[in-house]
C-alpha cells in the first residue's frame, strides 16, 4: 500500500515541486561543503603520505577500519556531539562519508605511479615537489576524478541520513514528513529527486574530466 504508482509520485512532484526543490537546495549546500572538505583533506593527506612515509603506516590502518564501519553507525554520535540537526553535523557526515574513498583512491594513485619515471626524476635531480607536480598529480587526476564521482552521490547521501536523524530543512527531512504524515508519493519523488541531482552531477564531472584531460579520448579511440 505504500508503493505509490508512476502517476501518483508525478502527480505528487507536480504539486510538490517548489517545496522538493527548496529542501533540495538546503541539502545540497551541506552536501557541496561536506564534499569539498572531505574530497580536500583526503587529498592534502595522501600527499603527506609521499614526504611521511611513517604517518601513513600509523593513520592508514586506523582509516580502513573506519571506512569498514557504517556510516549509519556515526551519524548518531556525530549529531550528539554537533547538535541534533545543527549545520555542522550534517556537514561533517557529508565529509566523512567522502574523506576515506578519496584517501584510498589517492594513495593508491601515487603509489602507482609509474616506477621507471620516478627513477627519471632521480636522475635528472628532481626534488619530491617537483616530482609531486610534474609526475604524481598529473597521473592520479583520472583516480581523483574517479574517487569524486564516487564521492558526489556519497555526500549527497550523508546529507540527507544526517536530516533524517532530525533537522529543520533539508530532502531528509521533507522525506520524514512525507513517511508519517504518510505521503507515499511525496516520498518517492523525494528519493527520485535525489537520484536525479546526483547522476547530474556524475555527468558533470564526467563532462570536465573529457575536457580537461584530452588524452583520455584519444586512448578510447
Amino acid at each position: 500500500a505504500f508503493i505509490p504508482t508512476p502517476l501518483t509520485i508525478i502527480k505528487s512532484f507536480g504539486n510538490e515541486w517548489q517545496n522538493i526543490i527548496r529542501e533540495l537546495s538546503h541539502t545540497l549546500g551541506k552536501a557541496g561543503l561536506g564534499f569539498v572538505i572531505g574530497v580536500f583533506f583526503a587529498f592534502l593527506i595522501a600527499i603527506i603520505f609521499i614526504f611521511i612515509p611513517f604517518i601513513r603506516n600509523l593513520i592508514f590502518p586506523l582509516a580502513f577500519a573506519i571506512n569498514s564501519f557504517p556510516i549509519v553507525g556515526f551519524a548518531p554520535v556525530i549529531v550528539l556531539i554537533f547538535g541534533q540537526g545543527s549545520f555542522v553535523s550534517i556537514v561533517f557526515i557529508s565529509a566523512l562519508i567522502c574523506y576515506f574513498p578519496t584517501l584510498i583512491s589517492m594513495d593508491t594513485a601515487f603509489r602507482e605511479t609509474d616506477k621507471n619515471l620516478l627513477e627519471l626524476m632521480e636522475v635528472l635531480n628532481a626534488n619530491k615537489w617537483q616530482t609531486l607536480f610534474k609526475i604524481r598529480l598529473p597521473l592520479a587526476m583520472p583516480y581523483l576524478f574517479l574517487s569524486m564521482k564516487l564521492a558526489i552521490p556519497a555526500a549527497i547521501t550523508g546529507a540527507t541520513i544526517g536530516e533524517l536523524l532530525g533537522a529543520r530543512n533539508g530532502i531528509g527531512q521533507l522525506i520524514t514528513i512525507a513517511l508519517y504524515q504518510l505521503k507515499p508519493g511525496l516520498l518517492y519523488a523525494s528519493l527520485i529527486s535525489i537520484t536525479i541531482v546526483s547522476t547530474l552531477s556524475i555527468l558533470a564531472l564526467t563532462i570536465a574530466e573529457y575536457i580537461l584531460f584530452p588524452w583520455k579520448r584519444t586512448n578510447s579511440n
